[in-house]
């Protein structure tokens, strides 16, 4: 019988750290800053979204993550998110034959805006500790990354024109302005760092394992969610467009 315990325990005790979990399940992902900004100043308007985006749990060794912003329909929304939903396409076993994203551009229901990265907040810093100490008098979030992306006019006019519903000649002409009917919005994709679609993350982060949840070790998607505005199209003349945001 203490032969049989001495074997138990032995088991457990080179089970535990062959299977044991290293890091903590990742709990949340969202952003804790969303802001657009227009700039009307120039002849061709340009809008700049500045993004805060929080991963608390998970691979903390990941210090860096890649997003992209996507431009769609927003009539096209419902049938992006149900692809978004399946298992099946969004997995990164099935990547070397074609990731989601290339899917979603293939369908003509997106267009890649932009990628980047960003580094996570460094909390180490002496400025970032003040902050910190200062908590309970201002908001701050620990484990973000800090994105900021501008677009002019012209090249969102040009990307949604490449969607495959946008109808052109779907207009309301005022005098001199031209008002495009269909509605479009923008989408904030962070893809995990093991997914071909983290192509300007580090080689180092690549090759590490990274996962969107504790439930959801093959999803290559980390972070896939709409913004919350409505834009549309206004044409002055036949060379300023302006953007409206709902």
């Amino acid at each position: 019988m203490r032969f049989i315990c001495l074997s138990i325990l032995m088991i457990l005790l080179w089970v535990s750290p062959a299977f044991g979990q290293r890091d903590a399940p990742v709990w949340e992902a969202y952003l804790t800053k969303i802001s657009i900004l227009e700039d009307t100043s120039n002849l061709q308007p340009a809008i700049t979204v500045d993004l805060n985006f929080k991963k608390s749990g998970g691979p903390h060794e990941h210090n860096e993550h890649q997003a992209y912003v996507l431009v769609y329909l927003k009539n096209d929304e419902e049938a992006i998110l149900k692809l978004a939903a399946d298992p099946q396409l969004t997995t990164k076993k099935n990547e070397k034959t074609k990731t989601f994203l290339d899917l979603l551009v293939e369908k003509k229901l997106v267009v890649a805006l932009a990628s980047q990265i960003a580094k996570l907040t460094d909390t180490t810093s002496p400025e970032m500790k003040a902050k910190i100490k200062r908590a309970s008098q201002e908001s701050f979030d620990e484990y973000t990354f800090p994105f900021k992306f501008t677009f002019n006019s012209v090249t969102l006019f040009q990307a949604v024109q490449k969607l495959g519903n946008f109808n052109m000649k779907g207009v309301d002409v005022v005098g001199e302005y031209t008002w495009f009917n269909d509605k479009f919005k923008l989408m904030v994709f962070v893809p995990v760092n093991d997914s071909a679609q983290a192509n300007k993350v580090s080689a180092e982060l690549r090759k590490m394992y990274d996962f969107a949840n504790f439930m959801d070790f093959q999803t290559s998607l980390l972070y896939f969610r709409p913004l919350p505005y409505e834009l549309q199209f206004k044409k002055v003349g036949e060379e300023r467009m302006l953007i409206y945001i709902n």
